[in-house]
């Protein structure tokens, strides 16, 4: 097992306030992060002390369960969603599409109107056709 290393700096927690204080308001680390790292730190508590509840729950108990599941009880875990499948005609939709707004993005305000207007009269392939030919 790997040592602990002990931290050169003894703060109280009062000065570790004020040093997070000061460390936000400089810029240098954000309220989020803070509050992200708290929420981790809490939630890290209530998973042990639940672990610590199941053992102490009974030690027949807890051997039947070492025996089946391993030390600790398992949670279940949630079942990643498929991912819905697309007809050709669709993904072929959302390409033209996505090569249409690669193709708006580099042009000025007032070509890009242009392009919307050869789009609503003769379709994408012609927007984008014109947007590769404005952006040269």
């Amino acid at each position: 097992m790997a040592k602990r290393r002990r931290s050169p700096l003894a703060l109280s927690g009062e000065h570790a306030r004020q040093a997070l204080a000061i460390l936000v308001q400089e810029g240098k680390l954000r309220a989020s992060d803070v509050r992200k790292a708290l929420q981790r730190r809490d939630r890290l508590i209530r998973d042990l002390r639940a672990k610590l509840a199941a053992l102490e729950a009974g030690v027949l108990k807890a051997g039947r369960r070492v025996l089946k599941n391993g030390f600790f009880p398992t949670t279940k875990r949630k079942v990643a969603r498929r991912k819905p499948r697309i007809s050709a005609a669709t993904r072929k939709i959302y390409q033209q599409q996505g090569r249409y707004l690669a193709a708006l993005r580099p042009l000025s305000k007032g070509a890009r109107a242009k392009v919307k207007a050869v789009r609503k009269k003769a379709g994408v392939q012609a927007a984008i056709a014109a947007a590769r030919k404005l952006a040269t």
